[in-house]
């Protein structure tokens, strides 16, 4: 059963000294990001429009990788190289118009070389021209709900209506690593040799004491330097996103940080488990006049070490409710919260399917509401019947 895990957002900073206070970083975006449930643990001006420079690329390789994942490409194929793909300025692998290259290739491309000719090889051949390629990436913006992100471009060279931030780049990064995690390897390449010449990858952070397992960097003049990482330890994966710096150096020290702070300052709360019962309702006219309720998947909070004891769980019904009941209906929702933040709602089950009552209960339940009226449903809050560990 799928486990979500849920991050309490931390009040927003208002700057990057506050996460390491003796030094002065570089930043004007920055996020750090759950990676299962895309909750923030750290903001700053995160929804704010800037130029997403070379993390563009991770909506390229998503749109690629579902291509691969439902068959319709495979990674042996060949894209053909166009005089457009071999004239693009910036990052580059160097193909020759007139070549083909293996998809598995260009993914590499564009991963360690930041190849902006790859981008339009792939962009060519998967949907023979570049605007529509373009199209899919802004479709697929939208199905995201990035509220904040338009492309006109699949490479992220600048362009004053090529716009993107913080947040939404981390959540093309949370999708790609959630949906495609067989793909996710290639982002942990260093050094990517092809037409004879070997580039570095330009994420100087993998594979550090963090480690840091991908995923891209980008710098425009527009942008500044910006960088997009991931991280996985003690089953916690995090995102940072930082944009806006004024050195490769500064950026890979700023993301550096966040992901340290997640590390240093949150741990992991198991609160519910999925079936195990938290509450209980009152039920009308069935064979058990009250039934518990849970969850149908386990619910944990990343929480930041100080919040941890004042962490409470509150459970919403209405009732009373008639029997039957069955187990997919909807009967109330949890929360979790500590100080001003409530987290999302989560459903609600019975933990038992509940069948009507005999004939004679069931006359008597409707006498007295022929005369004096149905009982309506009322909210209520509950307080729930398990313990939050507190370690």
């Amino acid at each position: 059963m799928k486990t979500v895990i849920v991050f309490l957002t931390i009040l927003m900073c208002s700057s990057f000294k506050l996460v390491n206070a003796d030094r002065n970083i570089d930043a004007k975006q920055a996020i750090l990001m759950d990676a299962e449930t895309g909750d923030c643990l750290y903001e700053m001006n995160a929804e704010e429009r800037c130029a997403p420079s070379s993390m563009t690329k991770l909506m390229v390789l998503y749109i690629l990788f579902s291509a691969i994942d439902s068959g319709r490409i495979n990674l042996k194929d060949k894209f053909l190289i166009s005089k457009i793909a071999q004239k693009m300025k910036g990052s580059r692998s160097f193909f020759t118009a007139g070549s083909l290259v293996c998809v598995e290739d260009l993914i590499r491309s564009v991963v360690v070389h930041s190849g902006n000719d790859a981008c339009v090889a792939i962009a060519e051949g998967m949907y023979g021209d570049v605007e529509s390629f373009v199209d899919q990436m802004n479709k697929k913006a939208k199905e995201f709900g990035l509220k904040n992100t338009n492309f006109t471009n699949p490479s992220g060279l600048p362009d004053e209506d090529h716009f993107s931030s913080v947040h939404d780049i981390a959540s093309v990064a949370s999708k790609l690593i959630a949906d495609f995690p067989q793909f996710y390897h290639y982002f942990s390449e260093k050094v990517f040799t092809i037409n004879s010449i070997t580039q570095q990858n330009r994420n100087t952070l993998l594979g550090n004491a963090l480690k840091v397992d991908g995923l891209k960097t980008g710098k425009t003049n527009s942008g500044g330097y910006g960088i997009a990482v991931s991280a996985k330890n003690n089953g916690k994966r995090l995102i940072a996103v930082v944009n806006g710096c004024t050195s490769a150096r500064g950026r890979a020290r700023a993301a550096n940080e966040l992901l340290a702070l997640g590390l240093r300052e949150y741990t992991s709360l198991k609160i519910v488990e999925a079936g195990k019962p938290v509450s209980e309702i009152t039920v009308n006219m069935g064979e058990k006049d009250k039934v518990g309720l849970c969850t149908h998947e386990d619910v944990n909070a990343v929480i930041s070490k100080k919040y941890r004891k004042s962490l409470q769980i509150v459970v919403i019904v209405k009732e009373p409710v008639d029997a039957p009941l069955d187990l997919g209906r909807k009967f109330g929702e949890l929360v979790y919260k500590y100080g001003n933040f409530t987290s999302q709602k989560y459903d609600l089950f019975a933990v038992e399917p509940i069948k009507r009552s005999g004939f004679f209960p069931w006359v008597k339940v409707v006498l007295w509401r022929l005369i004096y009226g149905k009982e309506d449903a009322k909210e209520v809050v509950k307080n729930p019947i398990i313990n939050i560990p507190q370690d």
